[in-house]
């Protein structure tokens, strides 16, 4: 992998990111409105329940552990009730527990976890929440079975997929997607077979394809009313009109009658000229200086520019460099077409949406429909406007006019009296000033000019059905769970095809690890609370078997499911020179923000509660001088929502899936082969019919 700068994506705020060596760097994304994942410390158990469940469809078992633990001491169900939700709140304990975990890796934890779910539903009625839960038991119980002896029990085994195929097709969908890197060897053949057919179909099912950029699309921002501006009409503004029409008349009357001590006819005529030019500037101008005349027109001095702003002209030109013609001799004409309008645009919208502003990005569907209004209009020729160039002319022909006839009367008055028309000139000159300051052209010009007003409303109108037509679009948009879902059978899909490229079966595989890695390039987007999701992924597939690693690493296009540019790499255990994971986040400790740096020498913190995580970077440095470097973004501290006042976000995602591959590849870097015999002496737990208990005290105080 080399280094690469990441894209600064339109909705997010400018970020500066830097990376060294084959590290990749994060890249910006969305936040979506849900609340599918929010939960108040005061909230029913009930209400955390089905927070939990959801965080379970959105792959953070974590979190969902913990919120069904606190659901159940909160008295959602009592322990050994024969209430039915009792079985149900059991089995998403147990899965909850073991999701995205690796069974070598278990610890007490996980079995205490399983012994409480066990006991909380040992009373429950027959039915399918209590039958998958024991499925679940029973696959624990063959595994640890053949952790003891060596050997699979297949009688046992035969039990678990008996059991197994009688479950409904949710519960059996649920345990192979969580319990993936539980289910290894001659269990995952098996299973394998049965559900190949499923992850084909299930990958693309919902109209994926069509579906799924939708999900890294803002929320449009409704469209605002256009402010028609009124120019102020205040004493400032009345005397300035006053005293510069004085002075103006005055000027002019002495300047003329001076003028016509000399020539009576000519100074008619150049009067004439004067008045024909003042004609021609008050038809032509109003169109022609929209930025002084139209009410419509963004307010004037411009404001500083912001980074909102700024983004607002860089989507302007995307959008317009979208719709632009491919030939090189109409993309200029076109430019040149749009290019009052593009300014306009970005000033209109620059003026409606900053106060209060809105999310970056989701202003950008309107400059999307105005760039397509705008092809629309260039291939009706409706762009050209033909008699512009004539009324420029004529407005600059008036302009002329008005200077020529001016200096004709001022150069006949100055022969008569040069004194007095110096005076005059002044008079003019101070008159002109206080006329512009007084805009009382302006204030003529927008009293009777009512198309505007139509005009605005008409736009109004457009716009208004323009999002309508852009809700209608995304209503169909993933949810978190549907994307989640994806990305657990690209997981499974892309595990298979590494298998068959190293000709490796199941049970020759002793345990795997899978990392999504964000492309550079990527779309971001989150729902508040879950986990980030990405267009695209470089996913790292490792497969651990007796006699060495297998690695692959494959770009996913997350739209279309597409896996392209594979890279392989095999070694050995003994090949590792070293590992290493740096974590980078924030810490809350005393409502106090605290950085949380690198540790130097790869010396890692246990997680905390109060500790957020934003990236983690995983290095695994060869004896062959090869380093893989996989950097797993966990979200952007930019985009956690805050409460007013309250120092911590109101819902952080969970990685569990990540941290537990992470975690996996750090005890085989470190402990080789060995990492295998280590595992089995951690168990110290093994189960009892339905619950877990430990072996003995000798075993309790052993394991973990």
């Amino acid at each position: 992998m080399s280094p690469s700068e990441p894209r600064k994506w339109p909705w997010q705020q400018p970020t500066t990111n830097t990376a060294s060596g084959n590290a990749t760097i994060g890249v910006q994304g969305t936040v979506i409105g849900d609340v599918r994942y929010e939960v108040a410390g005061d909230d029913p158990p009930d209400r955390k329940y089905e927070v939990a469940k959801s965080c379970l469809a959105g792959k953070m078992p974590r979190r969902a552990k913990q919120l069904i633990e606190e659901a159940v001491i909160a008295g959602l169900v009592a322990d050994g009730a024969r209430d039915p939700l009792v079985n149900e709140v059991a089995y998403y304990w147990t899965i909850a527990a073991l999701s995205d975990q690796s069974f070598e890796l278990l610890e007490k934890e996980e079995f205490a976890d399983l012994e409480r779910a066990g006991r909380l539903g040992r009373n429950g009625p027959p039915d399918d929440w209590r039958r998958a839960r024991q499925t679940i038991t029973r696959l624990i119980a063959c595994l640890q079975s053949e952790e003891t002896s060596g050997t699979l029990d297949a009688e046992a085994l035969d039990g678990f997929f008996t059991e197994f195929d009688r479950l409904s097709y949710d519960r059996r969908d649920e345990i192979r997607r969580h319990l993936d890197l539980i289910l290894t060897g001659v269990i995952q053949d098996r299973l394998d077979a049965r559900f190949a057919e499923i992850v084909r179909t299930q990958r693309t099912a919902g109209h994926r394809e069509h579906r799924v950029w939708k999900y890294f699309e803002p929320e449009p921002e409704a469209p605002r009313p256009k402010v028609l501006r009124r120019p102020e009409w205040g004493p400032f503004e009345r005397t300035a009109t006053v005293c510069g029409a004085a002075m103006c008349l005055a000027g002019l009357g002495v300047a003329f009658t001076l003028a016509g001590l000399s020539s009576v006819t000519t100074t008619l005529l150049a009067a004439g000229g004067i008045l024909l030019s003042c004609a021609l500037i008050a038809y032509f101008a109003p169109e022609q200086l929209p930025a002084r005349y139209s009410a419509l027109h963004p307010k004037r001095p411009r404001p500083a520019p912001t980074a909102f702003s700024d983004h607002v002209g860089q989507s302007v030109e995307r959008q317009f460099d979208k719709q632009a013609p491919r030939s090189f001799g109409q993309r200029s004409a076109w430019r040149m077409a749009t290019l009052r309008f593009r300014s306009t645009l970005a000033n209109e919208i620059v003026d409606l949406y900053s106060e209060p502003e809105v999310a970056f990005g989701a202003i950008d569907w309107l400059i999307a429909w105005y760039a397509a209004e705008a092809a629309r209009e260039w291939s009706a020729g409706g762009l050209d406007d033909r008699e512009r160039p004539f009324k420029i002319l004529a407005l600059l022909a008036g302009g002329l006019g008005l200077c020529f006839g001016g200096f004709y009367a001022l150069s006949e008055a100055s022969e008569t009296q040069a004194g007095i028309t110096l005076i005059t000139v002044v008079w003019l000159a101070i008159g002109v000033v206080f006329l512009a300051w007084g805009r009382a052209d302006v204030r003529l010009v927008r009293r009777y000019d009512r198309a505007e007003r139509a005009e605005a409303q008409r736009r109004l109108t457009e716009e208004k059905a323009a999002y309508e037509a852009r809700l209608a679009v995304l209503a169909d948009r993933p949810d978190d769970d549907e994307m989640a879902r994806w990305l657990d059978y690209d997981k499974i899909y892309l595990k298979t095809l590494a298998m068959n490229q190293y000709g490796l079966a199941n049970r020759d595989v002793i345990a795997h690890a899978i990392l999504p890695e964000a492309t550079p390039n990527a779309r971001r987007a989150r729902v508040v609370g879950g986990q980030p999701r990405f267009s695209a992924y470089v996913v790292w597939v490792f497969l651990l078997t007796m006699s060495g690693a297998r690695q692959v690493a494959v770009k996913l296009d997350f739209p279309t499911g597409i896996a392209s540019d594979q890279d392989r790499r095999a070694f050995r255990y003994d090949a590792i020179a070293s590992a290493n994971v740096t974590e980078s986040g924030i810490r809350f400790d005393d409502g106090r923000r605290e950085v949380i740096l690198p540790h130097p020498h790869g010396e890692q913190r246990a997680p905390q509660v109060s500790s957020l995580i934003f990236r983690q970077r995983f290095s695994l440095s060869l004896t062959n001088n090869e380093t893989i470097v996989i950097t797993v973004e966990n979200f952007d501290a930019a985009l956690l929502p805050q409460r007013p006042g309250d120092d911590e976000p109101r819902a952080t995602p969970d990685l569990a899936d990540l941290t537990g591959a992470l975690s996996l590849l750090e005890a085989v870097a470190a402990d080789g082969r060995k990492w295998i015999e280590q595992a089995r002496i951690r168990h110290g737990y093994k189960p009892v019919g339905d619950e877990y208990e430990p072996d003995s005290p000798d075993d309790e105080q052993g394991g973990g």
